[in-house]
């Protein structure tokens, strides 16, 4: 039997010993405490860092809070990536819209010039004048597709949802480019499988893009012209397909993208913003568009998925 005097000095103990156990634990998560504090005041000045909060010592709550913790500051790492890269584009399309815009301008400032100089033949200010014109055009026709661009982005482009005749329309627009196609020197086939096929689109958006598309082609294409309207592998397509020499393998991922520039170097040519326009109406009316290039041949696809009697 153990003495009173022997259970009172084990009870002591025990309770000494909890206590400075607890006092240990408890010193040990404040010093975590003060660490992880320590290193969220780092974080502070530095937003290009991806570091996470650490704990010294395990604790299965404090370490819940500690992850809610990183998952904000991933989430915030996240969305800063997203917006440098956002900035970046920004800057970019900034570059090549004032390129773009900058090169007719130059142009007809030389032109002007000459224009002004005396003893100018008439017929060689009638050249000249000419030659302005048509840069004014092209530099109306850039400033209109960058506005449209913008409103079809912002959702600020309207769009007609109504009963369409796809071949009725594309056959329209092939008979405008006659004279440009022949005036281009294409080799053109047109190949339509059925005399009428009808989706919901608008007709007024689904001309602009055969123009657009069309357009392109007279602007950069060469030699051989293939125009397809029909059923492929269980889709009804439009397939527009030409050669061309002012394209290269890696372009085809960025045709599509705002005023993207290919192959300027080479040809000094503007080739992105009539195909971002054109993927921007086709998808608004809920519809997709894709390219692929095998040298010469560049290859542009609408698919429309669904179909009315």
């Amino acid at each position: 039997m153990i003495p009173e005097r022997g259970v009172t000095g084990m009870a002591a103990a025990l309770f000494a010993g909890a206590a400075l156990l607890f006092a240990a634990l408890y010193f040990m998560l404040r010093r975590s405490l003060k660490h992880a504090v320590k290193q969220l005041r780092e974080l502070q000045p530095d937003p290009q860092t991806n570091r996470q909060l650490r704990f010294h010592y395990p604790d299965k709550h404090l370490e819940e809070l500690l992850e809610e913790v990183n998952r904000l500051l991933a989430s915030r790492q996240s969305e800063r990536i997203l917006h440098e890269r956002k900035e970046e584009q920004i800057r970019k399309q900034i570059a090549d819209i004032t390129h773009d815009l900058r090169t007719p301008l130059t142009s007809m400032l030389g032109y002007i010039e000459l224009l002004r100089e005396e003893g100018i033949h008439a017929e060689e200010s009638a050249d000249y004048l000419n030659v302005v014109k048509k840069r004014c055009e092209a530099l109306r026709a850039l400033i209109a597709g960058f506005y449209d661009l913008s409103r079809i982005e912002t959702g600020d482009y309207p769009v007609l949802m109504q009963r369409v005749d796809l071949q009725l329309l594309l056959k329209r627009v092939l008979a405008d480019f006659y004279t440009d196609f022949v005036a281009g020197g294409f080799n053109v086939k047109v190949d339509l499988q059925e005399t009428s096929h009808y989706i919901m689109a608008d007709e007024e958006v689904v001309t602009r893009i055969y123009m657009n598309l069309l357009q392109n082609v007279v602007k950069h294409g060469q030699n051989k012209l293939h125009v397809f309207q029909g059923m492929k592998d269980g889709v009804w397509v439009t397939v527009i397909s030409n050669e061309t020499a002012v394209l290269q393998p890696e372009d085809v991922p960025y045709l599509f993208e705002r005023a993207y520039t290919s192959n300027r170097e080479r040809s000094g040519q503007n080739t992105g913003l009539g195909l971002a326009v054109v993927k921007g109406l086709v998808q608004q009316m809920g519809y997709d568009v894709s390219a692929q290039y095998t040298a010469p041949l560049f290859t542009i696809c609408l698919h429309w998925q669904n179909r009315l009697s």
